[in-house]
């Protein structure tokens, strides 16, 4: 049973990376609108359904209390954590880091996509960038729409890290100190019972 599950994981992951290296061959080959149209079609299809079998699987162990799960994603993962939250109403948290700041300004269809994510979900969402993200108009403007909607959200903009954008973009990785608490403080609001 175990190593049918690790081929179940293998094939997924096999799956995924053809998909982004199609993805990667759009870019370099069609342009923008074809690029971002598969972005979205990964993001609602094969990205939110695994996902969604990763999370039925966490859901299963004896060990996880289901009442308290929670999701986080960066980048492409933050928009896939907000399509999550949407589908999973389950969720008791979400926390973005740069969601969609690299595909933001260029993808109408993308922007149009999350903002109905967000009006579709119930739980909180912690939206965080560094100023010097790629864009930090995804979190203000998604967080805006939360506000709107009076969903309990937060934004957090740190001050710049790093030398570029694509330092700022990975201030998941390379700043831990600088958001941890304020994470984990949010995380422990909503999901600690």
């Amino acid at each position: 049973m175990a190593s049918e599950r690790s081929k179940s994981a293998q094939r997924a992951t096999v799956v995924w990376l053809a998909a982004c290296a199609v993805m990667v061959r759009t870019l370099k080959s069609e342009g923008l609108d074809s690029r971002n149209r598969l972005q979205l079609r990964l993001l609602e299809h094969d990205g939110v359904d695994a996902a969604s079998a990763a999370l039925a699987r966490l859901r299963a162990r004896p060990d996880v209390d289901s009442r308290r799960i929670g999701v986080v994603g960066h980048s492409f993962g933050g928009s896939l954590s907000l399509l999550l939250a949407e589908r999973d109403p389950e969720i008791h948290a979400a926390v973005i880091f740069g969601g969609a700041a690299g595909s933001w300004n260029q993808s109408p269809m993308l922007r149009d996509r999350l903002l109905a994510a967000v009006a579709g979900i119930s739980m909180p969402v912690l939206f965080i960038h560094a100023e010097n993200d790629y864009s930090t108009l995804p979190g203000t403007l998604l967080s805006a729409e939360m506000q709107r909607l009076g969903k309990p959200h937060v934004l957090k903009i740190y001050p710049p890290f790093g030398a570029d954008s694509r330092a700022g973009h990975n201030l998941i990785f390379g700043a831990v100190n600088i958001w941890e608490s304020d994470t984990f403080s949010f995380l422990d609001r909503y999901l600690r019972k």
